[in-house]
């Protein structure tokens, strides 16, 4: 036999071989499944200062990203979201912000058809064009950009008018756990709600360089002739007035939250405090007078990326 039938012969063999028994399907694998799906999406550039190895640091904040997409999916498809008669969105905008909410995270989203689209696709492709680094970039010249220092500062967003925006993320970013499950929640909506993720979703509503075709204007935490700030819980919930809920970035991060924690916990939460006593903007810090626009959510804890509805949520890194 020559060598060219030798080698077509064990060729065949081999290939009817391989045809017969079926290839183990190893991304049937949770920890596989959760990787390949942070791989189709979307997500922002890491920059400078944020170390991707570091499981301390940089390694937390890829899973934030997806806790970002998720807080939008519940918001728009869950039974709770905004197709629904749930009273969670008069918590924080009124009735006729409906549409325009919808269209901001739809399009943060890269517009989805449903939740399993928005959970499994890629996200909008415009957020690949931010930047998170951990340098921070204060103005030394502005005392209202004071870059990190600037009290309860955990991120702030830089060039949100262009197509390349920077967001900087503070240390304070860091002290927030990266998951939750209900349990870890008592039956009134306080700070604690919050997750890195939910602080990447404030960043974003922030580019008004993609939205404010939607919004009509610039999404800022500070509103009115007197600043009244729309920063927090508290702030967002119950003293902000509703008329700026649209261009008020917690609103949007906020109304997310509650939505995604009371679906997946099947549990309608009591109010949050009022406590008039922090009616100051001590506490706020996501002031756009100039180059910035300063996120510091008060705590977040949410970082994952496959939630169901009837799930208690925990991180997918």
């Amino acid at each position: 036999m020559s060598f060219w039938h030798h080698f077509m012969l064990v060729t065949s063999v081999c290939l009817a071989f391989t045809n017969a028994i079926p290839l183990q399907d190893f991304s049937a694998t949770p920890a596989l499944a959760a990787r390949n799906l942070l791989a189709k999406r979307t997500n922002p550039r890491l920059g400078e200062g944020i170390n991707s190895n570091d499981p301390k640091v940089g390694a937390r904040m890829v899973p934030a990203f997806g806790t970002a997409q998720q807080l939008l999916a519940h918001a728009v498809f869950a039974k709770k979201g905004l197709d629904s008669d749930s009273s969670i969105f008069k918590h924080y905008f009124k009735d006729d912000h409906k549409e325009k909410v919808k269209k901001v995270m739809l399009k943060l989203m890269g517009n989805p058809k449903n939740m399993d689209a928005a959970l499994k696709g890629e996200g909008a492709k415009e957020l690949g064009q931010i930047t998170f680094q951990g340098v921070d970039t204060p103005n030394d010249e502005d005392d209202d950009d004071a870059g990190c220092a600037k009290e309860g500062t955990r991120m702030y967003t830089e060039g949100y008018d262009n197509d390349h925006p920077t967001t900087v993320v503070c240390d304070d970013s860091w002290v927030f756990p990266d998951k939750l499950n209900c349990n870890d929640l008592g039956d009134k909506l306080t700070d604690d709600f919050a997750t890195v993720g939910h602080l990447v979703l404030h960043e974003y509503t922030h580019w008004d360089w993609l939205l404010k075709d939607i919004t009509g204007g610039e999404v800022v935490d500070e509103h009115g002739p007197l600043k009244h700030s729309g920063y927090g819980l508290e702030h967002a919930y119950h003293k902000l007035d509703k008329q700026y809920a649209l261009l008020n970035a917690d609103s949007y991060a906020w109304f997310a939250t509650e939505t995604m924690w009371s679906t997946i916990c099947k549990k309608d939460y009591k109010e949050p405090s009022d406590d008039d006593d922090s009616d100051h903007d001590d506490d706020s810090d996501d002031d756009k007078d100039g180059d910035d626009k300063d996120s510091d959510d008060d705590k977040d804890s949410d970082d994952d990326d496959d939630s169901d509805d009837d799930k208690e949520k925990e991180d997918d890194d």
